[in-house]
């Protein structure tokens, strides 16, 4: 309860105030994925609270929530991946110093690479060439642990906060949270017996040398932040607790005459914390249910005009600055399609929250400092495989979540029954892209898909069969397999950028320009491959840095998340 009890809220989203009551203030909130989505559900508690009505306009340059084909682009991050709620999701893309250099030496395709050679200007760009300066300054910097302790501590409590805007939500709320697979992360209620959906979960590592010391590594680091339940599991304990994982145990593991079924050496599987949120379910519905929340209000020439406005389409490109007596503020947008949202200046300040997501360069190419960034692309795939109805009872006890890890691969992972199909949606893999945007047609997210049905293929042989046709257990599958499944409408390929600063560290709170502090802006960017597990603890703490917060903890985040920080 941290941050809730930090800021004086609670978690449940209550009735909109009367139509008559007056706006008391107004928020304006660039990027519409799931951190936008977090701000917008805070700044309406905060209101509620002081018993206010707030206005929060939300402009997102995608045009709709789910991409269509020849579109993959359009949409949001957050709508096109399957969120795997962990403590430590954040920290997964940026190597350090030399190792970054070594693996910017190796290709993509190949184990530990993260180049791409197929993409004009993702290697020696302005923005790539400065990014990788700073990591390799950055390399010698004495608080790395501190940093990655802090961020292990900051997703323990946004694992909290999830879990606490689901219990004091109201019905329609928790429905929803239902409906989009939430699954919270946390210790298990039952210590003396393992169960799926209990706030752990069932990783998997194969392919991967020494697989048990990098899963006790991994043990290691949740049990420094007070999770004590992990363990190795047997391939016997993993098919008592998921028997659709069945497949996957016979194939990596044999029998001792002493000790049982035992893994292969380059296979474990960890007992560890970690949840899941299917968010491109999730956010949708979350965008309508803040909608009804927050009600109406009617404006100065009496039209109702509902509190909380999301308009796609509207990519944010200058920003109008003014000064006054407080010192500088932002005082409107301006965006690709021509228009202007320019604030009356007898208003009260409107307040601007920046959350670009993978629009990495942002805040820079709008007037504001950024630290250095780059974007790492990142695939995600997506099948629905439609059952018959003599199989709906065989399998509607299926479903589980977890992160599937190969030697420099990490797939998020979730599967289970939905809407009459086996749903199974997996997101992973990094290449560093520099500041452009990766296509569906280039090398790497062609790669990677066909890495990505290979692994869908290891660890559930039975449900890509049924997508098949054919037995498929031990295959390798093709490209034009997997293109076969595209074209079926049972796959679906996406890929994406997750935006990073040179330190992996996320950006948080007040916005510069230049040496003067922007009175009314502020932002939440930079969650690289964390945006889901993160979003409420980094808006929390974006939240706090206008506020006189005596905690160490806050300040420690605050500091290492500062929009100025540079290591030049």
């Amino acid at each position: 309860m941290l941050f809730a009890s930090l800021l004086g809220l609670g978690s449940g989203v209550h009735a909109a105030l009367p139509l008559e009551d007056p706006v008391n203030s107004r928020m304006c909130v660039i990027g519409g994925g799931i951190s936008a989505a977090m701000e917008s559900y805070y700044a309406h508690q905060d209101a509620l609270k002081k018993g206010k009505k707030i206005c929060v306009t939300v402009y997102e340059k995608g045009g709709s929530f789910i991409a269509s084909p020849g579109e993959e682009l359009s949409a949001n991050t957050a709508c096109n991946i399957v969120g795997s709620l962990t403590t430590d999701e954040i920290l997964s893309i940026v190597p350090r110093g030399s190792e970054l250099v070594e693996k910017l030496s190796i290709l993509f395709s190949e184990p530990g690479g993260i180049r791409v050679d197929d993409v004009p200007g993702a290697n020696d760009s302005e923005a790539a060439l400065r990014f990788k300066q700073s990591v390799a300054f950055y390399a010698s910097d004495p608080n790395h642990n501190d940093r990655t302790m802090s961020l292990l501590m900051l997703g323990k409590k946004s694992m909290g906060l999830w879990q606490e805007i689901y219990e004091e939500g109201d019905e329609e709320l928790k429905a929803i949270f239902r409906a989009s697979n939430f699954h919270p992360c946390h210790e298990p209620s039952k210590i003396d017996k393992k169960m799926l959906h209990d706030g752990y979960r069932i990783d998997l590592l194969y392919g991967i040398q020494d697989a048990e010391k990098r899963a006790l590594k991994m043990k290691a680091d949740y049990d420094s932040i007070g999770y004590r339940n992990c363990a190795i599991l047997t391939p016997d304990e993993v098919e008592a607790l998921d028997p659709f994982l069945a497949d996957f145990c016979s194939d990596h593991s044999y029998r001792d005459p002493l000790l049982g079924r035992i893994w292969n050496r380059d296979c474990v599987a960890l007992w560890r914390p970690g949840g899941c949120l299917d968010s491109g379910v999730f956010i949708p519905k979350f965008y309508d249910y803040l909608k009804k929340a927050m009600g109406q209000y009617i404006d100065g020439e009496g039209k109702t005009q509902d509190c909380f406005q999301y308009h796609f389409n509207k990519e944010a490109t200058g920003v109008e600055f003014a000064s006054d007596p407080k010192g500088l503020r932002v005082a409107g947008l301006h965006f690709a399609d021509g228009t202007s949202q320019v604030e009356n200046l007898t208003e009260s300040i409107v307040q601007y929250v920046f959350c670009p997501g993978e629009a990495v360069g942002t805040l820079h190419s709008l007037g504001f400092n950024e630290p250095d960034y780059a974007a790492f692309a990142g695939p995600s795939l997506l099948l629905s495989i439609p059952l018959r109805d003599d199989q709906i009872d065989q399998y509607r006890n299926f479903s589980h979540c977890m992160e599937v890890h190969k030697e420099g691969i990490t797939l998020a992972w979730q599967a289970r029954l939905r809407d009459r199909s086996i749903f199974i949606g997996v997101a992973g893999t990094k290449s560093f892209y520099g500041d452009k945007r990766p296509k569906i047609d280039e090398e790497f997210a062609k790669n990677r898909h066909s890495v990505q049905i290979n692994m869908i293929n290891d660890v559930l042989p039975e449900f890509i069969s049924l997508a098949q046709g054919v037995d498929t257990r031990g295959k390798i599958l093709s490209e034009d397999e997997l293109s076969s499944l595209v074209d079926a409408a049972i796959a679906r390929r996406w890929v994406g950028r997750r935006a990073v600063a040179y330190d992996g560290y996320p950006t948080l709170g007040s916005l510069y320009r230049g040496d003067l502090k922007v009175a009314n802006a502020r932002c939440t960017t930079h969650l690289g491959s964390g945006g889901v597990s993160f979003s409420p603890g980094a808006v929390f703490m974006s939240r706090l840095a206008d506020q006189e917060i005596q905690d160490p903890f806050v300040e420690k985040i605050l500091k290492y998340s500062d929009s100025r920080r540079t290591v030049h």
